[in-house]
């Protein structure tokens, strides 16, 4: 476990309630950050300003990498856009922004590849922005280039727009195909436990085994009951806050939606 353990969390809260549950769930995943993740998703805020705050170089880098591919196309196209309305004062920008969907193609690469290896269901809203992110500025720059900019387009300028054609058509694809993967999780519960069953059993077990030994102590301090205890322990891993504390858990998803 890491320096923020299961102990620490005990010995820091006097009073017992739903919000403690989560933030004793959350903590028990600390050492598995994308199970973790799948729990924030439904936790309530209070516990995940708590308990989640990790930051890496690499999920700096990371988060980098995703902004980047959700802002190229459009930089791409305000380039074009002033192109436009500037006339023959500024160069063709075509290359510009050809190269900055180019560079956008391995991330979305990159992601589709941990869609698969690590498959996650996603809202339908943040698909359809992510979507549109990419299909209406790239639909733009081929516009602007084929109409303004036809006089200009010679086999390199060809080539860009074959890029941000491939850009255009990945997401329409990726998009009509759906926010989930066939056989994967549907729903964001659904996460929690594709989440869980990635973790190696070695490692599961520990999880849970420090998670009942802190029920265990709660129950002798008395600051829960036995009986809750003992329904506290017959979750299963991921389970703990979403059974006994629904009550608090984020509006983000709930079974009933379904």
């Amino acid at each position: 476990m890491t320096e923020k353990n299961l102990s620490s969390l005990l010995a820091e809260t006097q009073e017992w309630g739903a919000l403690e549950w989560w933030r004793l769930e959350l903590r028990s995943f600390a050492d598995e950050p994308r199970a973790q993740y799948t729990l924030v998703m439904l936790a309530p805020r209070e516990a995940v300003r708590a308990e989640y705050r990790r930051v890496s170089p690499g999920s700096c880098l990371q988060s980098l990498a995703y902004m980047f591919l959700l802002v190229a196309p459009l930089i791409g196209a305000v380039a074009m856009f002033r192109w436009v309305i500037g006339g023959s004062a500024f160069d063709f920008p075509l290359a510009i922004a050809g190269a900055l969907t180019l560079i956008s193609l391995p991330i979305t690469g990159w992601s589709e590849l941990q869609g698969r290896r690590f498959p996650r269901a996603v809202s339908r809203s943040s698909q359809r922005t992510n979507t549109l992110l990419h299909v209406v500025p790239g639909t733009v720059t081929a516009i602007i280039a084929l109409t303004a900019g036809r006089e200009l387009l010679d086999g390199g300028a060809w080539a860009w727009l074959a890029v941000i054609g491939l850009d255009v058509v990945i997401y329409i694809v990726t998009y009509f195909r759906g926010n989930t993967v066939k056989n994967g999780p549907q729903n964001p519960h659904d996460n929690v436990d594709q989440a869980v069953r990635e973790i190696p059993a070695d490692r599961l077990t520990a999880i849970v085994s420090a998670r009942d030994a802190a029920i265990d102590r709660l129950v002798r301090e008395r600051r829960i009951s036995a009986a809750s205890g003992a329904q506290a322990q017959a979750t299963p891993p991921g389970h703990l806050a979403l059974t006994l504390a629904p009550e608090v858990g984020s509006a983000f998803y709930r079974p009933d939606q379904d």
